[in-house]
């Protein structure tokens, strides 16, 4: 892909088992990073967690828009 990955996992998500996860992971070439996301669900139905994700993935992302733009 060449492309940086973000991949987040919740490790008592039974849609996207870890070793389905942990597969894309460790395929994908860096930059990578593997969020955990203890507690969530796969649809991140607490606010919270869905809050925490797209606080994440504004901080991992602004490091590549900078340098795509």
């Amino acid at each position: 892909m060449n492309k940086p990955l973000l991949v987040f996992h919740a490790p008592e998500d039974d849609t996207v088992l870890i070793e389905q996860a942990e597969h894309i992971f460790r395929s994908a070439r860096h930059p990578k990073s593997f969020i955990s996301l203890h507690g969530a669900d796969h649809l991140l139905s607490d606010n919270k967690d869905a809050d925490y994700v797209g606080e994440c993935i504004v901080a991992w992302c602004s490091r590549y828009l900078d340098q795509a733009l």
